[in-house]
């Protein structure tokens, strides 16, 4: 009982020795922030290729007036635009569907299950069991 008790006490020191050690003290991460900052703005200063341009060219910014302006001139295309059908885009008016009465298509669905069926009893549905495909 001794015996087991000391290798339980020494095995239980290693192991709390072990994770005092594995604990690492807290770093300073301003240090590591300004180091990081400088590769950053090196890296922007120096161009790689297909990275494209890193530092955009300055531009002047468009006051209020000028944007509500553009937006104007913008507005007879955009409605015409929108009310003409582009090719591709799909219809953005669909074509109107023929409306049947609930006995119509009842009598549709009727027909429909009774023609199944009777291709069913001939046997000219495939079968999709184990064995499909024919083997």
């Amino acid at each position: 009982m001794k015996l087991l008790l000391s290798t339980c006490a020494l095995v239980g020191a290693q192991i709390i020795a072990f994770t005092a050690c594995a604990q690492t003290q807290p770093i300073d991460n301003s240090v590591t922030r300004a180091e990081r900052r400088a590769e950053g703005v090196e890296a922007a200063r120096t161009f790689m290729p297909g990275e494209g341009d890193p530092i955009p060219a300055p531009k002047a910014k468009a006051s209020k007036a000028e944007r509500a302006a553009a937006r104007q001139a913008r507005k007879p295309e955009a409605v015409e635009a929108a009310r003409t059908f582009t090719p591709g885009e799909g219809d953005p008016i669909p074509a109107p569907t023929t409306k049947l009465s609930r006995a119509e298509r009842s009598a549709g669905r009727k027909a429909s299950r009774s023609e199944l069926a009777k291709a069913n009893r001939a046997g000219q549905l495939p079968s999709y069991s184990d064995n499909y495909g024919g083997n």
